[in-house]
């Protein structure tokens, strides 16, 4: 992983534990491209976390420097992953003292959610114009919503 002054969020509250390894690294270099990554699990609630610091500058749009990102997903209990609720992820971005971060998610039917954050105070709450222009496809009776991408 790459070493970054500016460092992932990392939870708050009890009761989480940072996973490190071989594969989790590996993994976490896939998912963060190469950027500053931690994966946290909080086993009694079986939420499971990448939190990052990113640069996600597209082409035309305003350069917002490094964001936090948090990546949010549940262990359904049966060794495999499904998506958080809405409020799971509301505890779970209140942990990370990013509860004003904006979900952003471009998978459909994807198991997890994504939440960015400007690093930048001042930027707080930017919402990204092209979110108008991309059509918002609701899944879970409106519970994820996710866009594709019209470029």
């Amino acid at each position: 992983m790459i070493e970054s002054i500016i460092k992932p969020k990392r939870p708050t509250g009890p009761g989480w534990i940072r996973e490190t390894g071989a594969e989790i690294e590996a993994i976490m270099r896939a998912a963060a491209m190469g950027f500053a990554c931690e994966a946290w699990v909080h086993p009694e609630t079986g939420i499971a976390t990448f939190s990052a610091v990113e640069v996600a500058h597209d082409p035309g749009q305003p350069d917002l420097g490094p964001e936090y990102h948090l990546s949010i997903s549940k262990n359904s209990g049966r060794g495999g992953t499904r998506r958080a609720s809405s409020a799971e992820a509301l505890w779970c971005l209140a942990q990370f003292d990013l509860i004003d971060a904006k979900e952003d998610n471009h998978v459909p039917h994807g198991l997890v959610r994504n939440f960015w954050r400007p690093v930048a105070d001042n930027l707080s709450g930017y919402e990204c114009p092209c979110a108008a222009d991309e059509p918002a496809m609701q899944e879970d009776k409106g519970d994820y919503v996710w866009r594709g991408v019209t470029k």
